[in-house]
């Protein structure tokens, strides 16, 4: 097994053994809008369903943002924890003299914000 194999099945098997609940953000999913009826008789007959189904609605979509927050919150943290580590793997490749082989010249981490 060559050098350069033997690292990256090294670097697969750890990769294996983290949780991956770390790696996951939440499925956030939209919930269904609620159906609106177009005639006047079924406004009277489901008035009760449709007023009750917007109220689900409104809840839920509270609980979509809640969880679209978190995934974003979640993201912004992994994010920053990976740039930590590649910021510790450029240092340490420059120290060994391996710079040059890192393929690209490594760019700072953006501040998230448009320029």
């Amino acid at each position: 097994m060559t050098h350069h194999r033997f690292i990256t099945a090294a670097l697969l098997s750890g990769l294996s053994i983290l949780p991956t609940a770390t790696a996951q953000a939440p499925v956030c999913v939209p919930p269904e809008e609620p159906w609106v009826p177009e005639r006047d008789a079924d406004i009277q007959a489901y008035v009760d369903l449709v007023a009750a189904d917007f109220e689900r609605y409104f809840s839920a979509l509270t609980q979509h943002f809640q969880c679209l927050d978190q995934a974003w919150q979640d993201s912004l943290a992994r994010g920053r924890a990976v740039s930590a580590a590649r910021e510790t793997f450029v240092q340490r490749a420059t120290a060994l003299g391996l710079r040059a082989r890192l393929g690209v010249e490594p760019q700072p981490p953006s501040d998230g914000r448009p320029k």
